[in-house]
């Protein structure tokens, strides 16, 4: 540590800060993805593997999500997103106070994140960073409420539904199972995607969804 610049042992403090923050927080999945940039794991007695989308597979869901998009439109029982939240508005039902709210509630989020760890890089007392613990956590709860509130009334907009296409259409290219050596798609056609009960369908766009959220 003597021989390493102010910068560098600044950089030091802030990983060992994030380090404990991963472990207490156990957001570790988080970064396997970071990492590999894939999440295998097991189901059923079979082996499914999540893989970052390629210059192709990322070209062909944007098209899917244009093709979508120009869809509904076209079609009139469709609304986007800005009239459908001033349709709410004149219900009493405030959207972007809503997003107003989860953003506040994420900023309290984040400085009880950064306390959390200033607090560990201070070696403070367990039941201190047990009560960081739990405020974060309770946060977390809220801001997830409000977020599938939200989601719940925009689901009807043209926004939100390309979106749940698009998403959809990834996992549907993107999801793999292991075929003794080598890997094969789970999914041989959208259709086949489409009639697919199984809940490894969600799992697969669970994961998905991260890994897109992380590029």
């Amino acid at each position: 540590m003597e021989n390493l610049t102010e910068e560098q042992k600044k950089e030091l403090e802030i990983k060992e800060v994030k380090d404990k923050i991963t472990e207490i927080l156990n957001i570790g999945e988080v970064e396997e993805l970071i990492k590999s940039n894939e999440k295998i794991f097991e189901e059923n007695g079979i082996t499914y593997r999540v893989k970052k989308p390629d210059a192709k597979q990322k070209k062909e869901t944007y098209e899917k999500k244009i093709e979508k998009f120009t869809e509904l439109l076209r079609n009139d029982k469709f609304v986007l997103e800005k009239d459908l939240k001033e349709l709410y508005l004149k219900r009493g039902i405030d959207i972007d106070g809503m997003t107003k709210k989860i953003r506040e509630k994420m900023n309290s989020r984040d400085d009880l994140m950064f306390r959390l760890g200033e607090a560990i890089k201070n070696k403070a007392p367990i039941p201190d960073l047990e009560t960081f613990k739990k405020e974060i956590q309770s946060l977390n709860e809220e801001i997830q409420d409000l977020s599938i509130e939200k989601t719940k009334y925009l689901e009807a907009s043209i926004e939100q539904q390309v979106m749940i296409h698009t998403y959809s259409y990834l996992t549907y290219l993107i999801g793999e199972k292991k075929e003794g050596e080598n890997w094969v798609r789970i999914w041989n056609s959208w259709e086949e995607f489409e009639n697919d009960k199984d809940k490894i369908a969600n799992r697969i766009s669970y994961y998905t969804t991260l890994m897109s959220s992380l590029e």
